[in-house]
């Protein structure tokens, strides 16, 4: 048999394509890509590397994970642009989302496939922390996570976060492309969703432990960065949660109440060892969330900066 032929077998014979988007990202994928190594090792598997890093790591991928496809972008993309791009090169006709700071559990390709046997066009799992000996690490999986732990019940959703979801080619075929954004690409994707008719699973059993970030200054950095993200995005949806932030800007420096308020009576109620964790580590939160509404303000003000540059 020739190896195109071989080729052409395999491709058919896909059910699920991995998609992972990579920035500068060389430090830590490796223990992503070592967590699928024994769970991908099947002939319905694939998994697919977009990177869009200033130096190529192709080769470093090729050399540590052979059962990796690497596209190398040549400028930097965005995760939904790059998820985009993976799903274009991708054979399965289940496509599954994780990111390069994430490490999969032992049984997260199984339980994927099982799931989407069972007739669930788009599923999601839970993230579990990664960095439990960090404090920083800790405070930012608890702003970021708290509605996806492994102890809150399955059922349907309104929302799971790209770096732990799968969902059935058509279903993306449907609702088309991932925004380019810098932040919050993923709601906007979970909001078209809901808004084709398809629904969100979750199962808790499906799970990724994310490796958050352990210094204070990246750790704010990023809830800016989401707070700027969260912004766009509630000029963009009308009826996202928090819209009203787009029309009453005075009530911005309340969101640090407000979101503590629902962190803490989510996670009094589904775990509460990490409720107590989210008491201790209060101090360092408070400040993710000051991060967090900073940003939501510079993001609400560039975009009305752009819209009136466009209206001249």
């Amino acid at each position: 048999m020739t190896n195109a032929k071989v080729n052409s077998r395999r491709r058919k014979d896909i059910f699920l394509s991995i998609v992972i988007p990579s920035y500068n990202s060389e430090k830590c994928i490796s223990q992503c890509l070592a967590s699928l190594r024994q769970q991908t090792q099947r002939d319905d598997v694939e998994v697919i590397v977009v990177d869009s890093s200033p130096e190529d790591i192709s080769d470093f991928i090729h050399e540590k994970f052979p059962f990796v496809r690497v596209t190398h972008l040549n400028e930097r993309t965005f995760p939904g642009t790059a998820r985009t791009v993976g799903i274009a090169k991708a054979h399965g006709s289940r496509i599954a989302f994780i990111d390069t700071d994430c490490r999969a559990g032992d049984s997260w390709v199984d339980r994927i496939i099982a799931a989407h046997k069972n007739d669930k066009n788009v599923v999601g799992g839970s993230v579990a922390n990664g960095t439990p000996r960090s404090l920083v690490g800790t405070a930012e999986y608890l702003i970021e996570f708290n509605e996806h732990i492994p102890a809150m019940p399955v059922g349907h959703v309104r929302f799971i976060p790209t770096c732990n979801i799968s969902f059935k080619r058509g279903v993306f075929e449907k609702i088309g492309k991932l925004e380019d954004t810098i932040k919050g690409s993923d709601t906007l994707f979970c909001r078209r969703i809901l808004l084709s008719g398809e629904s969100i699973y979750f199962d808790r059993d499906i799970t990724v432990w994310h490796i958050n970030r352990t210094s204070l200054e990246k750790y704010l950095r990023n809830q800016y960065d989401l707070g700027f993200g969260g912004a766009q995005v509630r000029t963009m949806v009308e009826d996202q949660v928090g819209a009203i932030l787009v029309h009453m800007p005075i009530l911005i420096p309340f969101i640090p109440a407000a979101r503590t308020l629902l962190i803490g009576r989510r996670l009094f109620k589904h775990d509460k060892r990490l409720f107590l964790q989210f008491l201790g580590l209060y101090p360092l939160v408070f400040l993710g969330l000051v991060a967090y509404s900073k940003g939501f303000w510079d993001g609400l003000k560039a975009v009305k900066k752009e819209t009136r540059e466009e209206s001249k």
